[in-house]
């Protein structure tokens, strides 16, 4: 018995939301209007609804950025621990091997 489901795949226009329930993510300057309107629905925004918007996505991202970059020391961390790990295991293996007393 499957427990997969099927999904249908979407382009990144169709799943950008349109009409009443837009978010207005995607947003579109006209430098000679002064105006800003989303490029999805077409509404006019306010521009200060565009610039907290904005704002909003950059603490976003300046987040995810040290959250990477912690992921990044990590990463740093555990591929220098495992290469000493490696190159005590060759040093090992490169020793010359004593004669068993026994023989």
């Amino acid at each position: 018995m499957s427990n997969i489901l099927p999904f249908t795949r979407l382009s990144t226009n169709a799943a950008r939301s349109h009409g009443d329930d837009c978010a207005h993510r995607h947003i579109r300057l006209d430098k000679h209007s002064g105006t800003v309107s989303c490029s999805d629905c077409g509404a006019a925004l306010t521009p200060f609804s565009a610039l907290s918007m904005l704002a909003e996505q950059y603490g976003l991202t300046l987040s995810q950025i040290e959250r990477l970059r912690i992921r990044l020391a990590l990463a740093d961390s555990r591929i220098l621990e495992l290469s000493k790990t490696l190159d005590a295991i060759d040093t090992l293996k490169r020793a010359p091997k004593q004669p068993s007393p026994d023989t």
